[in-house]
């Protein structure tokens, strides 16, 4: 995308793309963009030529200097409802609209979006990348991504750069955890996730990073990751990406665990034929925390942040793990596995120990496609969250998730699933008992590792994936949580 920035607007062949508010006179620039529209902009609205409606994108043509220019309208609707949600809505609409126009190059006039001119910038930022955003380069067609062919100016006398830029960063790090998930499963996988994360952060000022290979995992006693994947050739992986900030030197760090599964068979507690479809993107989790370090590292947030990563494929072979099978995690306790296809808590298990036992961390999130259960719980739309804190711990995440929109539900965990993970006849731990409840389940068996450090449990099974398009995201992965979290550091309420 060739981005500028003008003062004002310079005729071109450009699509002249505006906000519409219906308090469209208040606008400090009407009478500049009433000279844009001939002096017909109220005539064009009252005729419905242009909607003020929000999110109805319209058009319609204009002569300027003897030439016809293309305008592109997105409704705003009462501007004094207007928030930066909002905006990145309308402008999400827009260039999706857009694509399928083939507007390729358009000049946004800032000031008619009745909203902060920066944050208007961010949106665009942030929007361009994300909206028309599919995973490419599996097949033989030559199409690219409409962002790439996109030459877009913004005209505003106020200096947006800042805000375009954070915006672009952080849709560029929403689209590589997408990306990641959506990869084919024969080419990602524990190794190469690895790999390629090692890629991404190599030049990263103030990053470093630790892969462990199967036979270390084994050697250091993670023994559920090393359990749930060693029935695959592609053996698992342990990565960590630390990253500190100058100005964080001294700050306990926050610490962020993905789950990796890059791909779910069940195991020997083997999903249907249907069911299995689409178990690539079991490893959103992984994927969201590499996008949610992409984002912080490129921003240069002043903070310090580790994240986990447990990478493994879930596969049946002769050595592989079994139902009645007991293992001894890395924290000493025993598990009994009664389904092998509740393997991502097994994982995350040992991953959030680790993270919690070497690194101390003010607070701890992980991030997890883990349970059906909570899909029934709450739906696909939100995010179910549980805490081994009071529901006060999280007002601060439920703050940014009301200013991002990725909708978060307080879930429930208590001594009654703490007495239910404990019910194994033979070890310390059960990893499922086949109960309603699921999804409070899995969350308490993972707070027995936690070691009581602050804790925040997210269940993204309903949320990773869309199955229609929204502003943010055509069909597929969505990198929820990658805007709540990021949001969540800059506020810097975390070490509050």
């Amino acid at each position: 995308m060739n981005i500028k920035f003008e003062e004002k607007y310079i005729a071109d062949d450009s699509a002249i793309v505006i906000g519409l508010p219906e308090n469209i006179k208040e606008l400090k620039n009407f009478d500049e963009l009433d000279t844009l529209l001939n002096g017909l902009t109220e005539e064009i609205i009252s005729a419905n030529v242009l909607s003020d409606t929000f999110g109805k994108v319209t058009t319609t043509g204009v002569t300027i200097q003897r030439q016809y220019r293309k305008v592109v309208a997105v409704g705003l609707g009462d501007s004094s409802e207007l928030t930066a949600l909002k905006v990145q809505k309308a402008v999400g609409k827009l260039f999706q609209f857009m694509d399928g126009e083939k507007d390729s190059q358009a000049q946004f006039i800032l000031d008619t979006f009745a909203f902060e001119p920066k944050e208007v910038a961010d949106a665009i930022g942030m929007m361009s990348a994300v909206s028309n955003h599919v995973l490419m380069g599996y097949d033989t067609s030559d199409k690219k991504q409409f962002r790439d062919e996109l030459d877009v100016t913004l005209i505003t006398k106020e200096d947006v750069k800042a805000g375009y830029d954070h915006g672009a960063a952080l849709g560029n790090s929403i689209i590589l955890a997408r990306d990641f998930a959506t990869m084919p499963p024969n080419l990602l996988y524990p190794e190469s996730f690895a790999d390629e994360v090692a890629v991404q952060f190599k030049e990263r000022p103030y990053i470093k990073g630790e892969v462990k290979d199967f036979d270390t995992l084994v050697q250091e006693g993670f023994g559920l990751l090393a359990a749930v994947g060693k029935a695959s050739v592609r053996k698992p992986r342990l990565v960590t990406i630390e990253y500190k900030h100058p100005d964080a030197q001294s700050d306990e760090p926050i610490a962020l665990v993905g789950k990796g599964i890059t791909y779910d068979s069940g195991g020997y507690s083997l999903k249907t034929r249907t069911g299995m479809r689409s178990m690539k993107y079991d490893m959103s989790g992984a994927a969201n925390v590499v996008g949610m370090m992409d984002a912080i590292s490129k921003l240069e947030l002043p903070v310090h942040v580790v994240a986990v990563l447990a990478l493994a494929e879930n596969m049946v072979d002769g050595n592989g793990m079994r139902p009645d099978d007991v293992y001894q995690s890395l924290s000493g306790k025993t598990v009994e596995v009664s389904n092998t296809d509740a393997e991502g808590r097994l994982v995350l298990a040992d991953a959030v120990y680790y993270a919690s036992t070497t690194y101390n961390p003010k607070i701890m999130m992980d991030f997890a496609t883990l349970t059906g259960a909570v899909i029934q719980a709450i739906g696909e739309d939100r995010t179910g969250v549980f805490t081994n804190q009071g529901r006060k711990f999280i007002n601060n995440l439920l703050i940014s998730s009301k200013v991002t929109g990725e909708d978060i539900w307080h879930l429930p965990i208590s001594e009654l699933e703490d007495d239910r993970v404990k019910q194994s006849d033979i070890a310390d731990l059960i990893n499922a008992d086949f109960k309603p409840g699921g999804a409070s389940f899995a969350a308490a068996f993972i707070n027995q590792f936690t070691e009581e450090t602050p804790w925040v449990h997210f269940d993204i099974a309903g949320t990773s994936n869309t199955s229609s398009t929204t502003p943010f995201a055509k069909k597929g992965s969505t990198g929820v949580m990658i805007r709540t979290i990021v949001d969540l550091i800059e506020s810097g309420t975390l070490y509050e």
